[in-house]
Order: structure tokens, then sequence, then C-alpha cells
């Protein structure tokens, strides 16, 4: 169990210091102070700064009063501009901190619907803030004598984090975010929880008899709306939940849940619910939500709908269609959690693939050339070492290869002009999007010219007319309005066509110029539109059930392609056009629950925030708690400490420090580790003096303990890209051995020699990880790991030793078949280490056997654990693993759920020898068996995967094990 409670810890200890994630070194922060809220931002990001000042404050009386609680200090807001995907983070541990990136959201997105973009962000994390932070009975005298904590690994730091952190922390992820999405449904204007793509969602899902149990919005389910279950059927229960039992139901489960311990969540206050638990309220709010669709249906089905016709449905995203300029092929992005996303080109029925490749993370937008050879497209790569930024790209379709063609310049929506020599996109800058013209007859690197000036504004989806003079794209801004625009690339004029206050996104000129086409949700669906250009009209073209996006004319104007929805996932389907069906009037709409948007910050209300300062760190880097310490020397006394640790809300600076006390021995232990993220290496400190054993040493039966006092400095640069990265480490170690154990008087323990003294080292190494994995895998399915480490300990350096040791592992993933049963997997991994010096003594010899662990760097299934040693030591593995069932179940709202059940037949190989006894093929131990494993989600959050294993030794030391161990990541 122990193992377990690790694994939970390790996970919310990750989620907790997610503060620590490093940005780039070029942003230079200030701080904003007002009187609940420091707002810290880089360069550029003044003008979204103050605005976020002003948004702050006004949100801040209304949600502290819906949620019952004020915060002890004040929340730290971090605005930050590394990324061209929308996000925001809230933590509460050690202390408030909110993290918002200030790009606004693609118009596919699920965000995709706002009135005031930094509003709703800021709103939904504040609301995670003000509903995670309470602390109520025992937590709040908890809190008040150690803080809100991070745990260490020993036992009893474990279970005081549990007692002491807040105990909503330990909620599942959809009452979090269905209470911070309901939230913002409730204070902003729009918000996810009245925009039409999530009434989309629950109307297709009770259309086709769809919907997710409790368990599976409890748990992490790998098909659509997978990562959205959580936030669109939490907000639903919350929404329920407050229409049934009271708009101030959120304050009171907030408040309720505080004061109990983790995990206790099956039984919400009796006299709110009338004795239900949430698996009961989740019942009724499907009852609810189907009579509710159910009318809706109705009310649209009163017309006839537009009829479809599927061209492909083989994924469980497919977006953004395009045909090709003489309409034999169709090109779109394919998203799919079985397998990578690509770009696919298939014949113009669809049925048939042409080409396929591979495509990063993007806003999934496409363009053909002119003369249909290549597709151009966007897709983010890492800039500047921690940047997630976009840039222009292009497939030559014949010769199968990809060009890049602009580096950082943060493009989206790349659309080719008629011509082939101008591209339009969106450029994203310090959350604020315009339009931008490129000129690719410049070169190789081609810079793009920004043609439009809008601030905190999204530009979408620019498009050329058929002549190229004209690019159409829609402005949001943050008043709830939205325009259709025309731009001149010729006059370089800029004009709206209209403006709405509902959604409308993806205009495309048809093929003769007179028309632009669009998607809105006029009538609460997105349906297609017409704008004619002459007669400045606009017509209903579809009528739809479910709705659809991204539409693509075809060349000849006879049909349209695009993105239908079902409730599972988006489709390409096709749509036959003709203008006689067209109606000005309006088809049955459905209610629109926008309201009207609080009116964002005046210039004036903005420029009164107080004068922004110097990012300090000072300020947030003290210790906020402590937990106490119990852990063992080797004496028969326990040694008792305690523990703190902490970061500036930058990462800038990141600590650890313990000191304890041992009766037993009569002296003190303490560590303190030390980590500086101002430049691009990260610089590390450790100094310790500590215990340490060497469990049954030698397979002899006896614990070895010895303290060992020592400073470390390293440095690590890590080399990242999106989907592989490299680390380069180096440094120098001061490091001191002395026995805590009593030895023979010939310096031995039980007869083994054992090391004394110094051993000051140098170290360098390596490592390299290119491995993925997807939503439906059982483990990482392509790619490699490596990694390198070497030792040097020198007289030289101040060592009492000679010795150089060199380690070294791979990692090789093969997926062996897409089709008749995906994600088969074969795993070949081998691993090495030498000492090459002086005798090495007990503690430092390498020793191989065993079940896989944490623990055990060298293992050998089918042979005892550790059962062999010497001075240098190789083992091998292979492995074949695959899935044997999909479960995505739970048992209800409990804290355990059962994602994939797979088998591994594997074998095992290793051998050690040293100076006395030299290699020899036939003394290669060699193990096999079988392992049954169960990825699952405990306690909410924590993913692992508990394994039982059979396997047989076939050499001299071999016997039949039967054994249990825990995969952290595979």
């Amino acid at each position: 169990m122990r193992t377990l409670f690790i694994a939970v810890t390790l996970v919310l200890c990750t989620v907790s210091l997610s503060l620590a994630v490093k940005f780039d070194t070029s942003f230079t922060y200030s701080t904003i102070e007002t009187e609940h809220f420091s707002i810290h931002y880089h360069q550029g990001l003044e003008p979204a700064a103050r605005k976020v000042a002003a948004i702050a404050e006004e949100t801040h009386p209304l949600l502290t009063r819906e949620f019952r609680w004020q915060p002890a200090g004040k929340t730290q807001v971090v605005l930050i501009d590394s990324s061209d995907f929308i996000n925001g983070l809230a933590v509460t541990i050690p202390y408030n901190a909110v993290y918002l990136q200030v790009v606004p959201p693609t118009v596919a997105s699920t965000l995709g619907e706002y009135d005031d973009w930094l509003r709703v962000l800021f709103t939904h994390e504040y609301a995670h803030i003000l509903s995670s932070d309470p602390a109520r009975g025992y937590s709040k005298v908890t809190r008040a004598i150690f803080g809100k904590p991070l745990p260490t690994l020993d036992p009893l730091s474990v279970l005081f984090f549990f007692a002491t952190a807040p105990p909503n922390t330990f909620l599942p992820r959809w009452w979090h975010e269905g209470m911070a999405t309901w939230a913002e449904t409730k204070y902003t204007g729009v918000g996810r929880g009245k925009g039409s793509y999530y009434d989309m969602v629950f109307r297709a899902a009770v259309a086709d008899d769809n919907l997710p149990s409790v368990d599976q919005i409890n748990g992490d389910v790998a098909y659509w709306p997978s990562g959205h279950l959580a936030y669109m059927y939490g907000y639903r229960l919350q929404r329920y939940i407050a229409d049934a039992y009271g708009p101030d139901a959120a304050g009171k489960l907030a408040i309720t849940h505080s004061g109990r311990l983790p995990y206790l969540i099956g039984r919400p206050p009796e006299d709110l619910f009338h004795g239900k638990d949430y698996s009961d309220i989740y019942r009724d709010m499907i009852v609810a939500l189907k009579l509710e669709q159910t009318a809706h249906i109705k009310e649209l089905s009163r017309v006839p709908f537009t009829p479809l016709t599927s061209v492909n449905d083989q994924g469980e995203n497919l977006t953004n269609p395009r045909f090709s300029p003489d309409g034999s092929r169709i090109a779109f992005t394919r998203r799919d959690p079985n397998e990578h996303t690509s770009v696919v080109v298939t014949d113009a029925s669809g049925k048939k693939v042409l080409a396929q490749f591979r495509r990063q993370s993007s806003d999934g937008s496409l363009s053909w050339s002119p003369d249909g050879k290549s597709v151009y497209f966007t897709q983010a790569e890492i800039d500047r070492g921690f940047n997630t930024y976009q840039d222009l790209y292009v497939r030559d379709l014949g010769r199968g290869e990809t060009r890049r063609i602009t580096k950082g310049e943060r493009l989206g929506d790349a659309q080719i002009a008629p011509d082939g020599k101008t591209v339009a996109a969106v450029i994203s800058s310090r959350g604020s999007q315009n339009l931008a013209l490129l000129d690719l007859s410049q070169g190789e690197k081609p810079q793009p010219r920004q043609v439009t000036s809008y601030s905190l504004e999204r530009v979408a989806s620019p498009n050329f007319s058929p002549d190229g003079r004209s690019i159409c794209y829609v402005l949001t801004d943050n008043t709830g309005m939205s325009a259709l625009r025309i731009y001149d690339t010729v006059d370089k004029t800029d004009r709206a066509l209209f403006r709405a206050s509902h959604t409308f996104a993806f205009p495309v000129f048809g093929p003769d110029g007179s028309t632009i086409f669009y998607i809105s949700d006029e009538t609460g669906v997105f349906n297609l539109f017409a704008y004619d250009l002459k007669g400045g009209a606009s017509y209903q073209v579809s009528h739809l059930l479910t709705g659809a996006i991204q539409p693509a004319p075809a060349p000849d104007g006879s049909s349209m392609l695009l993105s239908s929805y079902s409730s599972k996932g988006f489709k390409i389907a096709r749509m036959e056009l003709d203008r006689s069906r067209w109606s000005l009037a309006r088809g049955p709409s459905l209610p629109s629950a926008r309201t009207a948007p609080l009116a964002a910050p005046t210039e004036t209300e903005q420029a009164t925030a107080p004068p922004s300062s110097r990012y300090s760190a000072a300020k947030t880097l003290l210790p906020r708690f402590w937990l106490p310490k119990i852990y063992g020397d080797g004496s028969d006394q326990a040694v008792i400490g305690a523990f703190t640790a902490g970061a500036d809300v930058l990462g800038y600076n990141s600590y650890a420090v313990s000191g304890a006390y041992s009766e037993g021995r009569k002296r003190g232990y303490f560590s303190l580790t030390y980590l500086n993220d101002y430049f691009y290496p990260t610089l590390s400190l450790r100094a310790h003096n500590e215990p340490v054993v060497y469990s049954d040493l030698y397979q002899k039966g006896y614990d070895y303990w010895e303290v060992n006092r020592g400073v470390e400095l390293a440095a690590s640069v890590p080399v990242n890209f999106l989907e592989s990265a490299y680390r380069i480490k180096g440094g120098y170690e001061l490091l001191d051995q002395q026995a805590l154990s009593r030895l023979n008087s010939n310096g031995t323990f039980g007869g083994i020699p054992v090391f004394q003294g110094s051993r000051n080292n140098l170290f360098a190494g390596i490592s390299y990880e290119s491995a993925l994995k997807y939503p439906y895998s059982i483990s990482s399915e392509e790619g490699c790991n490596l990694a390198f480490l070497y030792r040097y300990f020198g007289r030289d350096i101040g060592s009492d030793q000679n010795l150089s040791e060199y380690s070294a592992s791979f990692e090789q993933y093969l997926r062996l078949s897409k089709t008749r049963l995906p994600h088969q997997v074969l795993y070949l991994r081998l691993s090495g280490a030498l000492a090459d010096g002086d005798l090495q003594y007990g503690q430092q010899a390498f020793q191989i056997g065993g079940a896989p662990a944490e623990y055990n760097q060298y293992p050998l299934r089918g042979y005892p654990a550790r059962s062999m040693t010497g001075k240098y030591v190789a083992t091998g593995t292979l492995e074949y693993r695959a899935p044997l069932a999909y479960p995505f179940s739970g048992p209800g709202t409990a804290p355990a759920f059962l994602e994939k059940v797979h088998g591994a037949l594997f074998t095992d190989a290793g051998q050690v020898w040293d100076d006395n006894r030299s290699f020899h093929a036939n003394e290669t131990r060699v193990g096999a068996g079988a392992e049954l494993r169960a990825d699952m989600t405990i306690g909410y959050w924590a993913k692992v995967t508990p394994a039982v294993g059979f396997a047989h030794g076939f050499n001299r030391g071999g016997e039949n094990q039967i054994y249990f161990t825990l995969y952290l990541g595979l």
C-alpha cells in the first residue's frame, strides 16, 4: 500500500507544483498589486494585465459570495503568452495561484463562444480556487497548524498530507470542472454552458441515446468527448443541482465537503439532497437532460432536415475539409484516439485514401496550392525552449516531403491566394490576433506582414476571394459581438459587412465570388448560411439537427463539404447546394441562454489600476507549510523531524528542506534541494546529511546503514521539441560515506567489505525521449528512449577512489498492427553499467534480479531480487504487449476507475561479473513469463498500472515466481 500512496502523492505533487514549470527566459515580469490579487505579467502584456486586474476585483465579491469563502492572503495571477493554444490552471497548494494563457480560443473549440475571453477564463479558474480552497471543522484546525502542504515520500508525511491538504482537492474532476464551468456560465454573458456547442453535444447524445454513466465522467475515457466529459456533464450536473435544490447549492456543497475526510463524497448534505447521493442526482439530471433535449429535437423536427451524405467517417474527429482546385480530391485533418493526428487526402468520393501524413498539434486548417500538388498547413513546435507556437508548413504530395516555411511566427488559419504567391493567416501576439499576409516569393524565410491592428480581440478564418483581391474573415470582440469583415489587398482597406451578437465563423467565398458562405448559430444550431455580396442579404442554407462547421464549396459550386457533428465526434459530409431552397426566413430556433455581457472595464478603469512594479520572487518564496517526518537510521529509536518546501509563483526558485534528530544515535540530519530557473540551464544545489540503508545487502539477510554527507552542484539543459526532448546534465558532487551499522574489526559487514570515505565525483549525462502513446494505447507504442551517465571518482578531485562508472539504457517501442488488433507493441530494453578502476565495495556493486519496480534498476524476473552482484552488468528485456479489454468503468463515484486490461509475454536476460569472474555467455541468466496488467485511475487523479505476473528462471539460481508490481508509466 505504501507504493500506492506514493503514486497518488506523486500525481498530486505534480499538479500542485505546476507553478514550477519553466518559462521562456526572455520573459521579464512585472506585477500589479490590487486589494485581493497580485497580477504578474511579462513584457507586452500590460494591457491584458490591467484588464484582468479590473475583472478580478469585479469578480471577487461575486464568487466569494457564491462559494461562501474568502481566501487568506492574495491570489497570485500569472499572465503568460507562451502558447498558441488556450489553457488555464488553478492551484491551491501551497498557496492560491492562477495561470492564464492570454491567446483567445479558436472558434472550433468548446471555448470558442464567449463575450469576453479573459473574463470567462479568469472566472473559471478563480472558481476553482474558491471551490477547492475552503476549510471547515478538522481541516480548519490542521490548516492553522500545518498550512497547505506538499508531501515527502515517507509514510507519515503522506498520511499528514491527506489529513491537512484542502479536502476539496480530493474531489473528482467532474466536481471541480463542473463547478468552475457552471460559475463561468452564470457570471458571464455566454460561458460554455450557454453556448451552442455544449447544447449540440447534449442534443446529439440524447438523439443517439449515447449518454455517459456517472462512472464514465468520473474516470478518464479514451473516446469522444473524452477529456471534455468532466466539463460538459459536470457542468450539467451542477446546473441541475442549482435548478432543483436552490441557487445557493454550490456554496453549500463546497463548504460542506471542506470539512470531510478525503474521498468521502458519496453522501452530500442530506438536508440539501434529501438523502440522495451523487449517483442518484446524476440519474435525475440525465432524466431532466433527456426531457430538455427531446423538446429541442421536437422543435427542430418541425421542418425537414437538410440531407447530408457521408463522405468519410474513418476516425473520431474529421475536420477542415477542402476540395482540391480541380475538385478531384479532398483533404481533411483526422484526429483519432487510436493513432497520431494526420492529414488525409482522398478521392472526390472520400472513400479511397490517396495520401496521408502526420501532423503535430495545430488548429487543423488546410489550404491547397493552386496547382493541386501541395497542401499548406500550420502546426506547432517548441520555440525558444519552452513556447508552443504554430508555423507555416507545406507538404509536397508527389514527393511525400514536408517543408517548414516560417519559424516562431505564430501563424494559424493559413490560406493561400489563387495565384499561389501570398498566404493570408492569423497572427497571434500578446493576447491579440490579427490578419497577416506572407509573401512566398521573399525567399526561404518569408516574414509575415500584419495588416490589421486589433487589441485583445480574435481574428479567425481568413479566406481569399476567387480573384485574390479580397479576404473575408471574422472578428470577435469582447462585448459579445462578431463581425464579418472584408480586407481589400489592393486598396488596403478593411470594412465590416455585418455584426451580430450570436456566433458565426468559417467564412468562405463561393466559386463565383458573389457569395460568402459561413456557419452561424443564429437558430441555436450551427447551420450553413450564405451572404449575398450584391444584395446584402443573408440566407439560411441548411437546417440540421446537430450541427456542422467548416464549410468548403466544391469548385463547380454544386455541393459543400462540412464537418458534421454526431455523438461520436465530427465526420466529413457533403451537402448539395440548391439556391432555390435558400431562405431569408429562419428555420425553427432554439431558445437562447445567453445574457447581456458584463460591461468590460473601460480604459479609464484599467488605467486607474495601481502602477506596476518589478516582479519580486521573495513575496511568494517563503515557506507556507510544514509536515512532520519520521524514518529510521538503524538505531532502536525513530528519527523525528520536519519538512517544508516552496517556490515562487513563476518557478524561478524552488526548494525543499528537511531537518531531523535521532535520539538513538544522538545526531542530527538534514537535506536541502534548491533549483534555480532564471537561466536556460536549470541550476541545482543539493546539500544533505542523511542516513541511507542498503536493504538485505548482498542477500545476506542484513540491512546495512551508513550516513551520507555531501553537496552537489549541477546544471541541466533541456532541448525540447513537441514530440521529443533531449536533456544534457553535468555537475560536481562532494560525498562522504561513513558507517552507522557496527562493522567487524576488518571493516566488513556480514563478511562483505564496505566503503568508508570520500567519493567526490564529476558527472555528465545525456538522455533522449521520443516515445509516444495515444488514448487507447496500453503503453508507449512508437519511438525510443535513450540515457547515458558517466561519473568520475578520482583522487585528483578529492576522492578516496579512482573509479569511472558508466551506465546506459535503451528502450524501443514498435507498434505491430494498426488494423486486426491495434495497439500490439513489441518492447525492447537494453541496459548496462560498468565500473572501471578501484575495487568496488558492497554499497557500490550492481545488482540484478527480481520484478520491475521503481527501486530496481536491473530487474530479472524468475530470479530472487538483487541476488547477483558485480562490477559490470548487462540486462535485456523483450516483451510482447497486447490489449485484452477496455472496460472504461468504475464503481459509481468511488475513487477508482478501470480503463484498460492488457497482457505481456516477456523474456529477460542478464549477467553480472567482476575482475575475478569474467563474462561468459553460458553464465547469462534467462527468465520468461507473462504478466496481466490493468491501467487504473485511483483517487480520481493518479494513473497507475498494477500487474500480477508469473516468471520462470531457466538457469542456476532460477525459480518460479508469482509476484505483484506497480508501474507508474509504461
